[in-house]
């Protein structure tokens, strides 16, 4: 029997590309992203995991899209099926994200050291490359929301994840809370980490079409690339009335400009805006 391996995709590039060449990696679909330094300090590496074998619209996009005179593939290197995750939880520490929550990334059974008292503990042990927290656009996502009236309010998560979006709207104040997620896989690790935590959102999975019955929500929450939402975009906009607001986040600075006028296009319209690094959080209302 053969043993599934994954495949170890290593980057060279600037440090001043890395934004840009994780946001292309995840739209392909990596697992997970790790970010080294070279031994002269000069360059940076990306460590990229994908499943074997690349699906060829992979690979091609792999061949054509990213040949950037700042980032070269140097090697694709196949790996045996392992928990490659494992070391990032025991070299983790809980990080702050926004005013309100600590994210703790280690294993379930760690102790934390200090538990502060005045901000919400969330445990989301890295078992899946994302959505533990610490990343910008997770943490604008949150920021957006820690500045809305969340009280009671009808909220849909799209692209769930881990569930950390939807388990911090719930701790604003949130009366339901939807976590949408076309893998599967995602909405088990989400289910895992609410046994961990005191929320529980309502998760499906699937396509947005198969809330087309649902009641409408006040809030969306879209932390995905844009172009992995893009064909979404239509079907959400649905799903939310007059008035309803958007929390739009993992859009890099340069791709503001026309991922808003794509929003406009469904009567989403642009209230406020966060930028943290070479990543932009948004928040949108529903025009009539």
């Amino acid at each position: 029997m053969a043993v599934a391996t994954y495949l170890r995709l290593r980057f060279t590039l600037t440090s001043d590309s890395e934004d840009r060449l994780t946001a292309e990696l995840w739209s392909l679909g990596t697992l997970g992203l790790e970010s080294v330094s070279t031994a002269d300090g000069g360059r940076q590496q990306i460590l990229a995991y994908f499943e074997e074998p690349l699906q060829p619209d992979v690979r091609d996009r792999l061949e054509s899209r990213l040949e950037w005179p700042d980032a070269r593939l140097d090697s694709v290197e196949p790996l045996p099926a392992a928990d490659w995750l494992a070391e990032v939880r025991q070299r983790a520490r809980p990080v702050k994200v926004g005013g309100r929550f600590l994210v703790d990334s280690r294993e379930p059974e760690a102790a934390l050291e200090v538990n502060p008292s005045d901000r919400v503990l969330l445990r989301i042990p890295a078992r899946a490359a994302f959505g533990t927290g610490s990343h910008e656009s997770t943490q604008l996502a949150v920021e957006l929301m820690e500045g809305l009236p969340m009280e009671g309010l009808r909220v849909l998560d799209v692209g769930t994840g881990t569930g950390i979006l939807a388990f911090a709207a719930l701790a604003l104040g949130a009366g339901e809370v939807v976590g949408l997620d076309i893998d599967a896989a995602a909405v088990l690790l989400a289910l895992e980490n609410c046994r961990l935590n005191r929320w529980s959102p309502r998760l499906v999975a699937g396509t947005v079409e198969c809330l087309r019955a649902a009641p409408r929500f006040d809030l969306a929450l879209i932390n995905v690339l844009p172009d992995r939402i893009r064909n979404d975009l239509g079907p959400i906009s649905v799903l939310l009335p007059r008035g309803a607001r958007a929390v739009v986040s993992g859009l890099l600075v340069e791709q503001r400009e026309p991922y808003l006028r794509e929003l406009a296009g469904f009567g989403l319209m642009e209230k406020q805006s966060r930028r943290s690094g070479e990543w932009m959080g948004c928040l949108m209302e529903k025009a009539g």
